[in-house]
């Protein structure tokens, strides 16, 4: 029965088993006419013994020669064209290896010289550019360092420092009496902060149908930012969930604020078309609305 599980052996392969077969077996006949136990004892010494003779030399010589002839001779013809062929394929190999390393320095080279290129069009470009930055600076300096231009960028850091200090608190109910300085300590105390407080006033022209912020300055940049962090308790504390703390913009930082605040609203509603402003949103704009424009 034919094992199927198992791969059909090649030519040579079954050369060579035929080869070692009849070898060993020939080798068994020799080792047990001369009385020895190895394969290596089998040699002159004890093919020249007296008991062996000159038929039994010449049958076991004619038996290797049948060996030979029928397995060893097949092997050799298979064999040596394909070792050929191997050689032949190895040497194909090397010189394929030397041509790829030849294309190899030579698209090495290819790419220095473009890159050589490639940093002389960049310090022509630098050069260019510097050159058009210089002459642009030496146009604007002249402008940008005149007296009334460095008053102004003065003054501007100037205010801005002065408000880093300033809060703005929206939504304090006004009264005719009212002293601005006991409501915005009471705001605080809510909030947990006690601070020693000044120049408190309120925003704009009194009008009957609004609300004006109130303005006040704390010692430091760092404790208004503390009390900007804590204002969102304000809006779990009863009577306060409609005041507003927010710190002293310039009118054009209310004015980014505000279009900020705007665009946030619109894509919440692409996003939750069915939902709708809060009032505390919509309140926020108007006040901002309202102090855009003093």
């Amino acid at each position: 029965m034919v094992d199927r599980g198992s791969p059909e052996k090649t030519v040579n392969e079954r050369l060579f088993e035929f080869f070692l077969k009849e070898r060993e077996l020939l080798m068994r006949g020799m080792r047990e006419e001369l009385g020895v136990t190895s394969s290596n004892e089998v040699n002159v010494t004890n093919l020249n013994k007296r008991g062996v003779t000159k038929e039994k030399l010449c049958s076991w010589l004619e038996r290797m020669s049948s060996i030979l002839n029928s397995s060893a001779v097949p092997l050799l013809q298979i064999t040596v064209p394909k070792a050929d062929r191997c050689e032949r394929l190895e040497q194909e190999k090397i010189q394929n290896q030397l041509t790829i390393i030849k294309l190899q320095e030579e698209v090495l080279k290819k790419k220095d010289e473009e890159m050589d290129i490639m940093k002389q069009a960049m310090k022509q470009t630098v050069k260019n550019e510097i050159t058009s930055y210089a002459s642009v600076v030496t146009r604007t300096c002249a402008t940008a360092l005149a007296p009334c231009n460095i008053g102004k960028a003065v003054k501007t850091v100037v205010d801005r420092d002065e408000r880093k200090r300033n809060v703005i608190i929206y939504g304090v109910a006004e009264t005719s009496d009212e002293k601005l300085s006991d409501k915005v300590e009471d705001i605080l105390m809510v909030m947990q902060e006690k601070h020693a407080i000044r120049d408190c006033s309120r925003l704009g022209l009194k009008k009957p149908d609004a609300v004006r912020p109130i303005k006040f300055t704390l010692s430091s940049a760092d404790t208004v930012q503390r009390i900007l962090r804590k204002s969102h308790v304000l809006r779990s504390k009863e009577g306060y969930r409609k005041v507003y703390i927010c710190p002293d913009r310039t009118k054009e930082e209310r004015a980014v604020f505000r279009l900020s605040k705007e665009k946030k609203k619109e894509k919440e509603k692409e996003q939750h078309p069915h939902s709708s402003d809060t009032e505390d949103d919509l309140l926020l704009l108007s006040r901002m609305k309202t102090i855009q424009n003093m």
